[in-house]
């Protein structure tokens, strides 16, 4: 969960780096690639969170 974070904080500092390089109109494209993998990402490393939270909360019967 440790690597995953960092890489996310990576993602995050590229994102930013990304948006202020590609502002022009030619690399809008690419700049909405990269938004959208991003966001895809981050769903899924919430959803992971949920069912790690579910798997380790259930009490045994």
């Amino acid at each position: 969960m440790l690597f995953i974070s960092i890489g996310f904080l990576l993602a995050q500092i590229a994102l930013v780096a990304g948006a202020l390089v590609l502002r022009d109109g030619e690399h809008l494209w690419l700049l909405v690639l990269m938004f959208g993998w991003y966001c895809f990402g981050m769903l899924a490393f919430l959803a992971a969170i949920r069912v790690h939270y579910k798997k380790s909360s259930r009490l045994p019967r």
